[in-house]
């Protein structure tokens, strides 16, 4: 009898401690699935610092108008600290050698800065902006292999879908660091990138992120309102 109640009690034991390694199991999946959670909130939250919205924004310990500005004929607008100008013809040249570059490209004092929108002439409707991303995201992963990918998502900005990626790309002078954007203008795909030198990521990832936020068109607006 004392045999078997030795028994007993060692399989009782034997099943508690196995319960307990299930349990301390299940913690960790549970832990293990909640840290790329956790840390893509703090990520998104440190992301949220900065309100484009106010008359001006700290950069680099300087205060720094924050304005609205029209583009692409009034097609749309975004906000945007009051540091950049339209790139001269000859600086757009230089930096985008090909043809096709884009229709309008803003820059900073130092030209490491940059800010561009593109209206294609390919055609692309509301519902195929998601798809139009995918694309996109499979195209740089060929042609950019060593790339480091920070985020993509597909948001909704003024009521309009906007697929955007951001990833950082190699460069003979140094890492760069590419937010880019698609959205259906007038049924065409209008591409946005912003970019900068990594050196730079921490400042403006952020103000990059809010400009793209801060996004209106002119296509809801026709039935009153203004754009700004």
């Amino acid at each position: 009898m004392k045999f078997l109640d030795e028994k007993i009690i060692a399989l009782r034991n034997e099943m508690r401690e196995q319960e307990q390694h299930e349990l301390a199991q299940q913690e960790a999946a549970l832990k293990k699935e909640q840290e790329p959670e956790q840390a893509s909130e703090q990520e998104e939250q440190d992301l949220q610092k900065v309100n484009i919205y106010r008359d001006y924004i700290i950069i680099e310990d300087e205060k720094v108008e924050v304005i609205g500005q029209s583009l692409l004929d009034g097609k749309m607008s975004i906000r945007m600290p009051n540091l950049f100008s339209v790139m001269s013809t000859e600086l757009a040249s230089l930096k985008y050698p090909s043809e096709r570059r884009p229709n309008l490209i803003y820059t900073d004092e130092s030209s490491t800065i940059n800010l561009a929108f593109n209206l294609t002439p390919h055609r692309l409707v509301e519902e195929g902006v998601a798809a139009f991303q995918e694309n996109m995201i499979d195209i740089l992963e060929q042609a950019q292999p060593s790339a480091d990918w920070l985020d993509t998502d597909v948001l909704t900005i003024d009521e309009k879908t906007i697929g955007f990626l951001e990833i950082i790309t190699p460069a003979i002078d140094g890492d760069i660091f590419n937010l880019m954007f698609f959205v259906s203008i007038e049924e065409l795909a209008l591409i946005g990138t912003f970019n900068c030198m990594e050196d730079d990521l921490e400042t403006w990832r952020p103000i990059a992120r809010a400009m793209m936020e801060s996004l209106q068109f002119a296509s809801n607006r026709r039935n009153g309102g203004a754009v700004l």
